[in-house]
């Protein structure tokens, strides 16, 4: 039997965040300013998922593509048991983020590398946990958004997360006419057609990727 979909409205968003316990410290400073600021910002719900889903994975680090005002990677690090390394390319934003991070006390286990992220992740050799993709709206074309599930996809370790924001690129990815929209449709498909990744779209906010490396064989369904 088909259901239908529930389309999520202002209203219901309302609702959703109305059950989250209050951020507090620097989390909650920084809601108040990035609501009326140009800087990108996952969202208190968006946070604590993928904060429980890091937790839930045990995961002990995560590399973070894109850290803006350094508000997702203090969800990344309350989620893990270990460091986070943001990927900022904005000499301004990195310093920002910096400051934010320090302030809540996370120096010492969040890094923020001035680095484009494309650019760092093919000269340096990592594996981490979980990547955490929130760049899909601001690559230049589709190939370095391939580039960037590529790259990322590879320095996962078995059993490691795959996650990125803007997956639903505000309704436009049914009928991706706009570069960012573009970019985000070519991700979706490259993470739904990968053999072994296990993945679905959750539409929080602006919709989140979500995504396992498979540690043993899928099983058939």
């Amino acid at each position: 039997m088909k259901l239908e979909s529930l389309a999520m409205t202002p209203a219901l968003d309302g609702y959703l965040d109305s059950l989250l316990p209050p951020s507090n410290g620097v989390l909650a400073r920084l809601e108040k300013e990035l609501e009326g600021d140009n800087l990108p910002a996952i969202g208190p719900a968006v946070g604590r998922l993928l904060a429980l889903l890091l937790r839930m994975n045990r995961c002990v680090d995560v590399l973070e593509l894109g850290t803006a005002a350094g508000y997702s990677a203090l969800w990344l690090a309350n989620g893990c048991t270990g460091r986070v390394l943001s990927l900022e390319s904005d000499p301004g934003r990195a310093r920002l983020a910096r400051a934010n991070i320090a302030e809540a006390g996370l120096a010492d286990r969040i890094e923020v590398v001035k680095a484009d992220a494309l650019e760092y992740l093919e000269g340096t050799v990592i594996e981490v946990d979980a990547v955490f993709n929130d760049l899909l709206n601001s690559f230049p074309d589709e190939a370095a958004a391939e580039r960037s599930f590529r790259l990322s996809f590879e320095r996962l370790r078995p059993g490691g997360l795959l996650l990125a924001d803007n997956a639903l690129r505000r309704g436009e990815v049914v009928d991706p006419g706009s570069r960012g929209a573009r970019n985000v449709a070519r991700y979706n498909r490259l993470v739904a057609g990968e053999p072994s990744l296990e993945s679905v779209i959750v539409p929080l906010r602006d919709g989140v990727s979500l995504a396992r490396k498979a540690d043993l064989a899928l099983p058939t369904v």
